[in-house]
């Protein structure tokens, strides 16, 4: 069968889903990956995992109705060119004008993958709350032609129930993105004493109340390091570089600037924080359990349902700096406590989070390979 797959990021075709594309084509499907041709280099990659790249303009956060009237025209005729037996889409403009597209293209199977329901759905502001008023009618539409919707985590699908997006459509809860376990391994402790933030430096992912942690644990434990790793981005609630810069200046924190490879700055940590608004699985914090480090997250969707609080790491509650500053140096003064926190992460990101696990879920219930088990049907 041939493959549609749709992304509004470019380099997540490789670094979120290129498992998944691999385990399509290694099952015999010819697959083609389209997103926004963000890094040069993405269409190599993607052909080294055996599928066809194509680039689309897309703007991921951008509200222009003329702009996304022409993105589901440009979606409609490269459908009709590819002829695809099979589309899933994934982030909120594929999931939306991508399964429409679909839709009128004549592509029968048509799935979506819910990476994290976002502030847009979540937020109560007057601002959100006009915006939702066009968003979850267009949900809506798209979904009910969808066969079905995957979810990360019972929060994300309980919230879309709730707003009535979906409501008799398939749905299954496949816990996580998953983890190559080979090219995430565990590696060795080089120091007890490096806090390391990784994501998009926006307010949703918890910049500031980690800055402001930082300055606070840094006042009582003068030789904690904190340091930053992540793109700088056109969300309007980013921090800008001039901003960050005071921070580092000060001596509060270090920034790594971005990286296609988060593995040796995980390897160079102590513990990994995100103090994310929500996420659909804080698939970073993961990735840090598998390398054998302890985490820090807030206790929201997607990010508590990876640490078990008191266990492999903490929970902290949303947006309070004084509880994060807390429990880092909770775990800077108890390096053993802290070590065996990282052990028991590391078991359960081998045990629960294995991507060729999810992968042969999300493959069998989109009818690409043999379903032989039952899982998790909401």
């Amino acid at each position: 069968m041939k493959v549609f797959i749709l992304g509004s990021y470019g380099p997540s075709l490789v670094n979120f889903r290129g498992d998944m594309i691999k385990a399509m084509v290694d099952n015999g499907h010819e697959v083609v990956a389209c997103a926004p041709n963000d890094n040069g280099d993405i269409e190599d990659k993607v052909l080294k995992l055996g599928a066809k790249y194509l680039p689309i303009k897309m703007n991921r956060t951008g509200m222009n109705p003329l702009k996304d009237v022409a993105l589901v025209w440009d979606i409609i005729r490269i459908l009709r060119d590819e002829k695809p037996d099979v589309f899933l889409s994934y982030t909120i403009k594929p999931n939306i004008y991508g399964s429409l597209a679909a839709y009128f293209s004549g592509v029968e199977n048509i799935y979506g993958l819910m990476t994290g329901a976002g502030s847009v759905i979540r937020g109560n502001t007057f601002k959100l709350r006009m915006i939702q008023k066009i968003l979850i009618p267009l949900y809506k539409l798209a979904f009910k032609k969808c066969k079905v919707l995957f979810f990360l985590n019972d929060d994300d699908l309980e919230l879309f129930k709730n707003k009535n997006i979906i409501d008799k459509q398939k749905s299954i809860i496949i816990g996580s993105s998953g983890i190559n376990l080979n090219l995430f391994n565990k590696r060795p402790l080089r120091n007890s004493d490096t806090f390391l933030f990784i994501a998009r430096l926006i307010r949703d992912k918890g910049i500031y109340e980690f800055l402001n942690a930082a300055r606070i644990a840094k006042e009582n434990r003068p030789k904690m390091q904190f340091k930053i790793l992540g793109p700088f981005d056109s969300n309007p609630t980013a921090i800008t570089p001039e901003e960050l810069k005071k921070w580092t200046d000060e001596g509060t924190v270090e920034y790594l600037g971005k990286t296609d490879d988060v593995r040796p700055f995980i390897e160079d940590s102590f513990v990994v924080t995100l103090p994310s608004y929500h996420e659909g699985q804080g698939r970073v914090l993961v990735e840090a359990m598998a390398i054998g480090r302890a985490v820090i997250a807030t206790d929201v969707s997607g990010c508590r349902q990876t640490v078990d609080d008191g266990q492999n790491g903490f929970l902290v509650p949303l947006k309070n700096s004084n509880m994060l500053a807390e429990k880092m140096i909770t775990m800077y003064d108890n390096p053993e406590m802290t070590i065996k926190m990282a052990e028991k992460g590391y078991k359960r990101a081998t045990d629960m989070f294995d991507v060729n696990k999810i992968n042969n879920v999300i493959l069998e219930h989109m009818e690409l390979k043999e379903l032989d088990k039952q899982y998790n049907i909401m």
